[in-house]
């Protein structure tokens, strides 16, 4: 890949991370909401418990969207990106401006997810 497009897509993955880290912190606001409101009906109490799970759940994904956009910014600077690991062929650049931590060409991802 060459240098401009390389600056491209470290400034994608700066932007799309900062949008992560917002996320993430209005999600863990949020939990710490419901993990600090008071319920004292059991059905309340439920829905808290549920609200919860989904909170941590999506927090979870989000802090893994996190690391994968660092370790695309690692493979930047180390002139790896866009370079698939498994078969070590180019990533097409439709598939990096739709997925810009993308670590596998499409084959090798559907290869894998099997």
């Amino acid at each position: 890949m060459d240098k401009d497009s390389a600056a491209r897509f470290r400034k994608t993955l700066i932007s799309l991370k900062g949008q992560l880290a917002g996320d993430h912190e209005r999600i863990v606001g949020a939990s710490s909401e419901e993990f600090g409101a008071d319920m004292p009906d059991i059905n309340d109490e439920a829905s808290r418990t549920m609200s919860r799970r989904i909170l941590l759940e999506i927090g979870d994904k989000n802090f893994d969207a996190i690391n994968q956009v660092n370790d695309a910014l690692d493979r930047i600077e180390k002139g790896e990106y866009g370079i698939c690991e498994e078969c070590e062929d180019s990533i097409p650049v439709k598939r990096l401006e739709l997925l810009p931590f993308a670590k596998y060409c499409v084959e090798c991802q559907e290869r894998l997810e099997k």
